[in-house]
This record gives C-alpha cells, sequence and structure tokens, in this order.
C-alpha cells in the first residue's frame, strides 16, 4: 500500500547530464552543498514521510505515535533526524516506520503491536521511540501496512504479523499476531500491504494475493475472505501495489495492470465501468508501481513517472483536484532534477530526486508530513532541500571576509512611500549593493527579510535581484520571518534552490559558520523549543565545531536582546544553545538597526567579563530603519541614521568588524575580537 517506486539507477543516471544543463542557471550560480546528502528509500506512512539519509533515518509530519523516531515532539514540518542510524531501507504505513538495517536485522518503531485481546482477532497497540527489534534475521526488505507488516527474508520466505481479522497474514487462519508468521508461500520476490489485503510475486512472475477480497482486490476466487495466498489469475509481474480497495502490478510486458474496487479511476479506466478481473491501465513502459489509499503512480526506466485515481488533496500533481483515470504526468522543477524513487502515503506522495539529494513531494501536508515547512496541500509539488547540509568554504582556511545585513529590499509601496536612498528612512537596497561591490568580500550572509513585504519569487526577481541579486553566486541566505509570508517560503526556495534550506554551516577563515532559521521553519513556537530538532542540531554542531579546533559564529534573523522596538524572546532557546555552546560571536538583524553588545549571558544579560557571547544587530541593509528605545544593558554600539553593512574578517583566532555607511562610507563602528579554538 505505501509502496517505494524505485527507476532503474543506470537509466537515470544516463540523464543526469541533461538535467545538470537545464539546472545550470539556478545552481553553478550559487555557493552549492559541499556534499550533498545521499537520501535513498522514501516512505510514506498516514501522516509522516521518512527517509534515509546517508544511513539515517530522517522523518517530518505527525509524531503523535512516536512515528518519527523523534522524542519529545508532537510534529515537525520539515525532514528531521531521528536517532536510527545503520539503516539500508525502510518502509511506513499508518502510524508505524521499520527501518531493514545493514545487518539484515529489523526495527520497528510508533504504533506497535503489543498484545492481542481475548477476541482473538483485535490488536492491542503501544507506542515506542525507541526502536524495537523485529524477530527476524535475514531480512530483505519489509512492507508496512496500516494494521499489518510483512517482510521477506534472504531465503525468499515470507513473514507477516499484525492485524489478521480477514486473513490478512495468510497463514490458515483468522487469529491475529504481535510475532511474525511464515506464509505458505515460497520463492517470495516482493510483497506488500494493503488495508486489509497483501499481495506477493513469486520468482516465476507469478502474483497471489489474501485477505479481504472485496471488490475483488485480492484478485483470486469469489470468497469474500482469503486465510491463504491464491493466485492471481492472467497475470505474471515485476513489481506489485496494493491499495485501499484494489492492487496494481507491473507485468512482465511492462504494463500497469490493477483490479479490485475503481471509485476514482484508480484502476486506469473511466469510473463506472465495469471491471471483472485483471485490466489494463493506459501506462506502458513502466518498472516501478506504488499505490494510495486510491490512486496509483508507476515509473518508467527513463524516470518518467504519472499517477492517476483520486486527486482530492493533489495526489496526482497536476495542479487540481479533479480525479483522473488517465495517467498524470509529474514535473518536478528542473533544479531538482529527476524522480530516481518515490513514496505514497493514502493521499501524499514524497520523491527522492537525481539533483543534489533534493526532494519533490505533493498532495496532503496538513500535518507536515511534505516536509516543506507547512501544513498545506501542495497539489502541483514542491521542491523539499535538505536541511543541516554543508555549505561550500569561504575564502581560505587562514582568512575570510564577509559582509553581513538583513532587512534589504522594499517593494513598489514602500518605495513610494519612502524614497530610495542611503538615509535610514529611505529603501536603501541599492545603495547597500554598491558599498558590497566596492568591498568586494569573499561571501555575502544575507540575514533574512530579504524582501518586503512577502518574499515571493516575483518579487524577489523584481525587486531583490537588481540589487543584492548580483552577489547570488557568493551568497549565502538565512530565513527570517518575512520569508514565510509566502506559505513554507517558497518564492525564497524557489529564488535560492539548494542555498534555501533552513539551517546549515559553512567553514571560513579557521571558524565554522552555524546558520539557524529563527522562525523555526515557520512554526515560530513549537519549531524553537529547546527540544525541537534545529536546537538539537546547533548544539551538536557548536560542540563538534569545537571538537574540530574552530571558532563558531552563529548567524540567525532574530535578535534574542535588543534596544529596538523587536527583541524576540521566541528565540530564547537557540540563544541558549549558542551561548551555552560556547558560540564565538552571533550575528542577527531583524530590527533594522545596526547595535553591537558586550559579552552575553544565556538571559541576555551582560557578564562583565571574558565568559559568554557577543552579539551584533545588522539590519540596515535597505528596508527603512526602526527607532530605538532605552538602551538595554550590555548595549555598547547603536546606529540607525544611514543604511549600511557590517563587513567581518575571519582568521583562525579571531575576527575584526566595521560598520560602514553606505551614505559616505564611514566606519561607524569598528573592533577586534579573540577567540580560543
Amino acid at each position: 500500500m505505501r509502496r517505494t517506486l524505485v527507476p532503474f539507477l543506470a537509466a537515470v543516471t544516463a540523464i543526469v547530464p541533461s538535467v545538470i544543463a537545464r539546472a545550470s542557471a539556478d545552481t553553478l550560480e550559487v555557493p552549492g552543498i559541499a556534499s550533498a546528502p545521499v537520501m535513498t528509500s522514501p516512505a510514506a506512512g498516514t501522516n509522516h514521510t521518512c527517509v534515509v539519509r546517508d544511513s539515517e533515518v530522517w522523518c517530518t509530519g505527525a509524531n503523535d505515535h512516536d512515528q518519527l523516531g523523534i522524542d519529545g515532539l508532537e510534529r515537525t514540518y520539515s525532514f528531521s533526524a531521528s536517532d536510527i542510524t545503520g539503516v539500508e531501507s525502510i518502509a511506513a504505513g499508518g502510524d508505524t516506520t521499520c527501518a531493514v538495517k545493514l545487518d539484515h536485522t529489523l526495527w520497528c518503531w510508533g504504533s506497535l503491536p503489543s498484545s492481542v485481546a481475548a477476541d482473538s482477532t483485535t490488536v492491542l497497540r503501544s507506542d515506542s521511540v525507541v526502536p524495537v527489534q523485529v524477530p527476524l534475521n535475514g531480512v530483505r526488505r519489509v512492507t508496512v501496512g496500516t494494521g499489518h507488516s510483512c517482510a521477506v527474508l534472504g531465503d525468499a520466505s515470507l513473514w507477516c504479523w499484525g492485524n489478521n481479522k480477514y486473513g490478512q497474514l495468510g497463514n490458515r487462519s483468522r487469529i491475529s499476531s504481535i510475532t511474525p508468521v511464515k506464509v505458505p508461500i515460497t520463492s517470495v520476490t516482493t510483497a506488500d500491504t494493503g488495508t486489509f489485503h497483501t499481495c506477493a510475486i513469486r520468482t516465476t512472475g507469478s502474483v497471489w494475493c489474501w485477505g479481504s477480497n472485496k471488490y475483488g482486490k485480492s484478485g483470486g476466487g469469489r470468497s469474500s475472505v482469503l486465510t491463504t495466498p491464491v493466485a492471481v489469475p492472467r497475470i505474471r509481474a515485476t513489481d506489485i501495489a496494493t491499495g485501499d480497495a484494489f492492487s496494481c502490478a507491473v507485468s512482465v510486458t511492462t504494463r500497469v495492470r490493477c483490479w479490485g474496487r475503481n471509485n476514482f479511476g484508480q484502476l486506469g479506466v473511466k469510473v463506472g465501468t465495469r471491471i471483472s478481473g485483471v485490466t489494463n491501465t493506459r501506462f506502458t513502459g513502466a518498472e516501478s508501481v506504488a499505490a494510495g489509499d486510491e490512486f496509483v503512480c508507476a515509473s518508467t526506466p527513463t524516470a518518467v513517472t504519472s499517477c492517476w485515481g483520486r486527486n482530492l488533496w493533489g495526489q496526482l500533481g497536476n495542479g487540481s483536484y479533479i480525479a483522473r483515470y488517465v495517467p498524470q504526468r509529474i514535473v518536478p522543477v528542473a533544479a531538482v532534477g529527476s524522480i530516481t524513487a518515490l513514496a505514497t502515503g493514502p493521499s501524499h506522495a514524497c520523491a527522492t530526486t537525481s539533483w543534489r539529494g533534493a526532494m519533490w513531494c505533493w498532495g496532503q501536508g496538513s500535518r507536515g508530513q511534505l516536509g516543506d515547512t507547512t501544513a498545506s496541500v501542495r497539489r502541483s509539488g514542491v521542491p523539499v532541500w535538505p536541511n543541516g547540509v554543508g555549505m561550500k568554504a569561504i575564502g581560505t582556511p587562514t582568512s575570510a571576509r564577509i559582509v553581513m545585513s538583513g532587512d534589504i529590499s522594499c517593494n513598489a509601496l514602500r518605495r513610494a512611500s519612502a524614497g530610495v536612498g542611503a538615509i535610514g528612512s529611505q529603501c536603501g537596497a541599492e545603495q547597500t549593493a554598491v558599498q558590497i561591490e566596492e568591498l568586494a568580500p569573499d561571501a555575502v550572509i544575507a540575514l533574512g527579510d530579504l524582501q518586503y513585504e512577502g518574499a515571493s519569487t516575483a518579487d524577489m526577481l523584481q525587486w531583490y535581484d537588481p540589487s543584492w541579486g548580483r552577489f547570488k553566486r557568493t551568497t549565502y541566505p538565512v530565513r527570517g520571518n518575512h520569508e514565510y509570508v509566502t506559505s513554507g517560503a517558497s518564492g525564497y526556495v524557489g529564488y535560492f534552490g539548494e542555498m534555501s534550506p533552513s539551517y546549515w554551516t559553512a567553514d571560513a577563515g579557521g571558524w565554522r559558520i552555524i546558520s539557524v532559521d529563527s522562525w523555526c521553519l515557520g512554526q515560530v513556537w513549537s519549531g524553537c523549543s529547546a527540544d525541537a530538532p534545529q536546537t538539537r542540531w546547533l548544539r551538536a554542531q557548536l560542540e563538534r565545531a569545537h571538537a574540530e579546533g574552530r571558532c563558531a559564529v552563529v548567524t540567525m534573523h532574530h535578535p534574542f536582546v535588543s534596544s529596538g522596538a523587536f527583541a524576540t524572546d521566541g528565540v530564547r532557546h537557540l540563544w541558549a544553545a549558542a551561548v551555552d555552546g560556547g558560540a564565538d560571536l552571533v550575528v542577527t538583524a531583524h530590527d533594522h538597526v545596526y547595535e553591537r553588545f558586550e559579552r552575553l549571558d544565556a538571559n541576555g544579560a551582560p557578564t562583565g567579563d571574558s565568559t559568554g557571547t557577543p552579539l551584533i544587530i545588522s539590519g540596515l541593509g535597505g528596508a527603512q530603519a526602526t527607532p530605538f528605545g532605552t538602551p538595554v544593558p550590555g548595549s555598547a554600539f547603536r546606529l540607525n541614521t544611514d543604511h549600511g553593512v557590517t563587513s567581518f574578517t575571519f582568521t583562525p583566532n579571531g575576527y575584526t568588524w566595521e560598520f560602514i555607511s553606505a551614505l559616505d562610507g564611514t566606519r561607524y563602528d569598528q573592533g577586534t575580537g579573540t577567540c580560543t579554538p
């Protein structure tokens, strides 16, 4: 049911050069990811999605049954690291996730069967964030349904466990089992679990199904319940997928053929057409097939992927909500390349792609299962770039010159009301851009709120691109709150592509730059908690930087303290993680001012000694300046009269800084700082 679709790797590799050529305008003009993570084996449950990333499990979506493998969280809205490592492949279904580890043992977490009730059919379940080993060895693959799961072993045997009210375990009974039972079928190559039925393919290509046979979804015999495998007539196949009340297979002639219920055209023929047995869809040349509750996706060896069936939540990825029995081609944006593997949940799908470890997701996203930082329906699909990546290094290992500023480009309304110029009350992005050109830094860190009022891609191209866009090839952007005026920061993501992750690192002049999203992936409160994935990641990165003998600067949009009007208590835990983790400097924006603080403690109070962390607010990149209030303790310098940028030079044991006015080039504030790696 929640199957993973995997096009032939050699064919995908063959088309990568053309993908790179199409994407070059977007990707080769930016610094880029130093080492893209390898993402494989996407898996989709009811309201969550997971992927294997460099042998670690990363998940997004609902976590009400611990199905993400991340303790203490209700849900996430982007792919976040669990503690599960050493993984070869994963599968998900319902509120459960399972992983086949590199040693071919099987481990599951989330909602797990714990006992069988006295009626012998009802399975009682309990939640576990800690993976529990399933007593099977030599596991080759696993499939997870809503209430039951099955595993194919290296000896081609098939074992199933969980609900068995309709005989879906295939062991000639209707008694449920919390431990695997052997299915009386041999030479199994693959299997899939539907809601109440199971299907498998043998080495001969014959297809066998069992469990509920309502609507003929199990394909064989006239009985409504099949407690043992029964051959599906008139088909030999290489891949199989089971939906809620139907099944589909890739025949040996490469056509997708289906049987069962057809209330939304999921069998590939018109709704209302009477179906008797196996029917042909219009999709030919197929290699793989996957099924949601009431829709199907299939792929060819040349990475052509299409979907058909129900479309209420955009499951077909064609921009509409109308069901279609004719296959609808999935076309990701060029920047992410072509689909390499795809997983379907009941009403959503997520795919890994051929370019830079990106993903392409579509359909129902109300619980965060698309990983695009929203709770939205995506009827046309959305690119999802990996967080926590390392960007290309800046400068040399001994010196890096970086300009940092945020709150940059005005829209037409602001320009009309404030005018254009370098005075703080005006819109000054053009003037600060000229200043950056004169400084010719190694890189620019754009500290969020890059385009007012909302950073749609169209607005970014119209207003931001002619000024700061000229530095796109050296810009390392940071997300602010205005990026999220467009759902999921989609305009920002569309403009920056692979440089748009919510959190990332880069090496510069012997330092480690650690950038976090202080609007916390659009979830400003829960996403910024002490135990949120990003906060945990920040702590780990600071520890890693110091273990590697590097000083560390943390960049984010929102300041915890400010003498202006926009100190942000919601970043308390990020600030505390930075200070407690030994960050040597924090640089922010958000308040449209320049303000420098002496060393502050985790509560934002001045330490008066060599402990704590200095803070610089650099928010005069071009949007109109905001007023100061009463200076807060620890404030050492304040300015809001001119637009300007802060220039840093990082060396292994220290840094210099200077705030430079875009009005006349005055160095209003400058100095040096030291650090001990």
